[in-house]
């Protein structure tokens, strides 16, 4: 693993990275309460080299995608656990990448959806 010009800054919602060189991986924990939708948005740019995000619960790989460009986009799915990580890999990459959770709850979507259908 070789890091070069790395510097991170995670809070309970949100990971920012950003770095000069990056080969290798690294693993960021965040916790959300079970049975609630969470939306992951995703910024990421790649300078050179490849990127690879993805999301999972303890038992299961919710989402994942590897870039080779910038990229911006969204994923959204139903917790089922509490703890959930995301893995950052880098092959030979430069750039950078920011994640941000917004939550969502299940039972107050379902009654909107109600309401509007």
């Amino acid at each position: 693993m070789s890091k070069k010009d790395f510097t991170y800054k995670q809070s309970k919602q949100q990971l920012s990275i950003t770095y000069g060189k990056f080969n290798g991986f690294d693993y960021y924990y965040f916790k959300f309460k079970p049975d609630h939708m969470v939306t992951l948005s995703y910024e990421v740019e790649v300078e050179e080299g490849e990127l690879m995000l993805e999301w999972r619960d303890r038992k299961r790989l919710i989402w994942r995608e590897t870039f080779s460009e910038d990229a911006q986009g969204k994923v959204t799915a139903k917790t089922k656990h509490r703890r959930y990580s995301i893995r950052v890999e880098g092959k030979h990459t430069k750039g950078g990448c920011r994640i941000h959770f917004a939550k969502g709850d299940v039972a107050l979507q379902a009654e909107e959806s109600k309401k509007e259908g």
